[in-house]
């Protein structure tokens, strides 16, 4: 008897899984049977979690599209585009399209700029940081940049010709500038090799961390979880095993280390009479004037920090590995990026001085290099889900009903050939340089558009074209075997394997 009762609860539990998006699905309430569907995703969000979590979603939904066209139905409500008219309605300036429950799955007590769903609140952030990511703010920040370049530098040249991970070289460089501008602390993880910290907790004993480790793990789980938002809490209790969710405690917890430690910086220096400092974390402690503070709670600044972490540390460190590795695939972009530099920098300029950021902000053909880098392998890949409002509205020329949740493939609509020419699969830096290449724009989605692109964009193309431009000057960089593939693992991002090269100075 008791075995019977047993047989039959996992029956009820088995059909009450299946027969409600069975009866969603045959019902269609908000018309989506119209578009070809990808595998089981129509019936269940299941798909796109199991999907994510194998770090497979994004090439599985380009297939998609190349099989079934512009549009491909992702999720029971879900609906993926690759038209550049989808990228206008649903990111575009003047969107109705809200974002979508999805940025609920990241983990915290409060709400940061890159995740906050409401408009006004969005709004608030946004200007916040509006003036520490200006242009004027770039200018202050070069010589930041310049001494974490020599420190770089100096890792390199001690190699003498053996092979370096460029990859690890970059995710140092970058985690170092971020801790630098916003904690206004160094913690010479260029010179250690490692992006490990360690802290002390109140609670427990002092622990290390390595913070690029932590964020990946944690994004892991949590991103995978975010397709499913209404089963996500069901789903977080049965992967309550994943060790993403201990990472992303122990990242709290570090980052909540360096915050307090901040602010008691300003304290001091305040009870002293001194200004507060004058850097990234200044924005959130401070008004425009650093003349009043702010008084955001400490949950607010830690998420802030760790939005931080994955987008000016991750992201920027994720787009330069992948552009050194297509220009050490590609010889001849490299000689005719070092003949645009020759042409640009001064004739004293040899290879062991400093590169001006004045000198090299306004080189096309090394914008061209690290756009088709980021065309290629754009460094989040997958489609930042927005949510149809109330009323409805048109993407790309289809009507859709309240609630369905909509996005556009970067990874897909960044392999136009309509948009971007022939050959779209490969690395031809020519091709923004062309008649008619500013119209490639409408269908560029590397940092998004519209008024929730990327607040850190105008910093990031900074600190690329001061990187690039300085690497390629000082250093030949020869990969191991002609046409080595560099590993891809997506995240939320898509963060790369090891990159080997061996690096020399050139004379």
């Amino acid at each position: 008897m008791y075995k019977e009762i047993i047989v039959v609860f996992r029956i009820l539990i088995v059909l009450k899984a299946v027969l409600p998006p069975i009866y969603t699905y045959l019902r269609d309430p908000k018309g989506l049977k119209r578009f070809p569907g990808v595998s089981v995703a129509p019936l269940t969000n299941l798909w796109g979690v199991w999907k994510q979590y194998l770090c497979t979603r994004t090439v599985a939904v380009h297939k998609a599209h190349l099989k079934y066209g512009s549009i491909v139905r992702v999720g029971p409500t879900h609906l993926s585009f690759s038209t550049p008219e989808a990228i206008r309605d649903i990111y575009g300036h003047g969107t109705p399209a809200l974002k979508d429950d999805f940025y609920q799955t990241f983990d915290s007590t409060h709400l940061n700029v890159s995740d906050a769903q409401d408009r006004d609140i969005h709004n608030i952030k946004r200007k916040r940081f509006a003036n520490a990511f200006s242009q004027k703010r770039i200018g202050e920040l070069e010589h930041v940049v310049q001494d974490h370049l020599q420190r770089v530098f100096r890792i390199l040249d001690s190699s003498k010709g053996e092979e370096v991970d460029m990859k690890q070289i970059m995710m140092h460089l970058m985690y170092n500038l971020i801790f630098d501008n916003f904690f206004h602390h160094d913690p010479h993880f260029i010179e250690r090799g490692s992006t490990s910290v360690t802290i002390k907790t109140p609670s427990v004993s002092p622990y290390k961390g390595e913070i690029h480790h932590l964020l990946s793990s944690a994004l892991h789980i949590s991103t995978s979880l975010g397709w499913a938002p209404k089963a996500r809490a069901m789903l977080k209790h049965l992967t309550c095993w994943h060790p993403g969710w201990k990472h992303g405690t122990q990242l709290q917890h570090i980052t909540t280390h360096f915050v307090r430690e901040r602010v008691n910086m300003d304290i001091e220096r305040v009870d002293a009479g001194l200004p507060p400092l004058d850097d990234l974390m200044a924005t959130l402690l401070w008004d425009r004037n650093r003349e009043h503070p702010l008084c955001l709670e400490l949950g607010e600044l830690v998420t802030e920090a760790q939005n931080l972490f994955s987008a000016a540390g991750g992201n920027t460190e994720i787009a330069l590995t992948n552009i050194i590795w297509y220009l050490a695939n590609n010889k001849h972009v490299v000689r005719h990026l070092r003949a645009e530099l020759a042409d640009a920098l001064p004739p004293h300029n040899n290879s062991s001085s400093p590169i001006p950021y004045d000198l090299v902000k306004n080189l096309p053909y090394l914008r061209a290099c690290i756009d088709e880098g980021l065309r290629l392998r754009p460094s989040i890949p997958g489609g930042l889900p927005r949510v149809v409002p109330k009323g409805g509205m048109m993407v790309s020329g289809e009507w859709l009903e309240e609630g369905t949740t909509v996005s556009v493939s970067t990874y897909t609509v960044h392999r136009d050939p309509d948009i971007f020419g022939l050959d779209p699969e490969r690395y031809i830096p020519e091709r923004w340089l062309q008649p008619g290449s500013r119209d490639m724009q409408r269908g560029f989605l590397a940092f998004s558009q519209g008024g929730r692109g990327c607040l850190g964009r105008n910093i990031a193309y900074f600190q690329m074209q001061l990187v690039i431009a300085a690497l390629v000057w000082r250093y030949d960089l020869t990969l191991r075997e002609e046409g080595w593939e560099l590993e891809t693992m997506e995240t939320f991002s898509a963060h790369t394997g090891s990159l080997p090269v061996v690096v020399t100075r050139r004379e």
